[in-house]
């Protein structure tokens, strides 16, 4: 499921637009934009970083008419704000618009975008930008000079490591077209409910307020974003079981937090557990960033025995003090 996930996200910013002038315009939502009329297809490679593997693998993208499919082991499908899987009967739907925030929050100032030398992508010149965040490089997007089609994403770690990138070997661009897809079928797991956001924090580390608050089965999930990228966070009760985590998850210590981070196409997870309760932090984002965010959140800890019989004398003692 993760790796399906992280096909969608490559189909929904493998369209681009020009960058407007203004500073603080998000050039990836003016990528989906101006993919929108353009027409496209051909084979991209995904690259993500693994600790110190990086790993390759291709897929084939086509778009038209704001429709992306990505095909390779299975397929996926970005529909405007839906967010769809192919199964063996159909689409199933994973995402639906009506549980998409209708805005985002104004861009943190911390962000900046500037204009960088040009390249060539699967023999096409394009213009190159790059984003950066209270001063390091996070991305660099290289957009065609002709169509605006985003043709090669990169993202680095704060360090400036390499962490993932999306890029066309090969594109035809306003010559082939997909067939608009199907409406989905009947939808066989849980959609996602909206939910009032009362306790839940307005704000996390890193410039992210929270935009929507939703609960599917018997797990929350919070999206926060900082005006340019979107992380989820999970929380749903029980033990963390870490015979389920990915094989290749690395351990993760700081400060309190104590948990397992890993990495997928789509971008990096973070899992840890508090008490009776388990959060997963979801991203594209830095690694280094994913773990200040979590740090920040407020979680739920369940007090030990001993601790509630602390509290319970504690209160007996108050309450003959108060009679005295």
């Amino acid at each position: 499921m993760r790796r399906a996930l992280g096909l969608v996200v490559v189909a929904a910013v493998v369209g681009a637009g020009p960058l407007a002038g203004a500073a603080d315009r998000d050039p990836i939502e003016e990528a989906r934009q101006a993919a929108e009329t353009t027409p496209f297809s051909g084979v991209v490679s995904l690259q993500w970083r693994d600790g110190t593997v990086m790993h390759t693998e291709q897929v084939q993208v086509e778009g038209a008419d704001g429709s992306f499919v990505v095909r390779g082991r299975r397929a996926a499908m970005a529909r405007g704000s839906d967010r769809l899987l192919q199964e063996s009967d159909g689409w199933e739907l994973l995402w639906p618009s009506s549980a998409s925030p209708s805005s985002h929050p104004a861009m943190d100032p911390e962000y900046q975008f500037r204009a960088g030398s040009g390249a060539v992508v699967a023999g096409h010149p394009a213009h190159v930008v790059e984003v950066r965040k209270e001063g390091v490089v996070r991305e660099r997007l290289y957009l065609d000079d002709d169509s605006g089609l985003l043709l090669r994403r990169e993202q680095f770690g704060e360090d400036g490591t390499l962490e993932r990138a999306l890029a066309f070997d090969r594109i035809a661009i306003q010559e082939t077209s997909v067939t608009a897809p199907p409406a989905p079928g009947p939808v066989t797991r849980a959609v996602p409910q909206p939910l009032p956001g009362a306790g839940l924090p307005f704000r996390l580390a890193a410039g992210y307020q929270r935009q929507g608050v939703f609960r599917a089965g018997g797990v929350l999930h919070v999206i926060y974003n900082d005006g340019f990228s979107d992380v989820s966070l999970f929380e749903q009760r029980g033990r963390l079981d870490r015979e389920n985590l990915p094989a290749h998850a690395r351990r993760v210590v700081v400060a309190d937090l104590q948990g397992w981070s890993f990495a997928w196409p789509g971008g990096q997870a973070l899992v840890w557990g508090a008490g009776r309760t388990v959060y997963t932090l979801v991203g594209d984002v830095p690694s280094d960033e994913l773990v200040r965010v979590a740090l920040s959140v407020p979680v739920h800890r369940t007090s030990s025995v001993a601790h509630r019989l602390r509290q319970a004398c504690r209160s007996l003692v108050e309450a003959f003090n108060g009679d005295l």
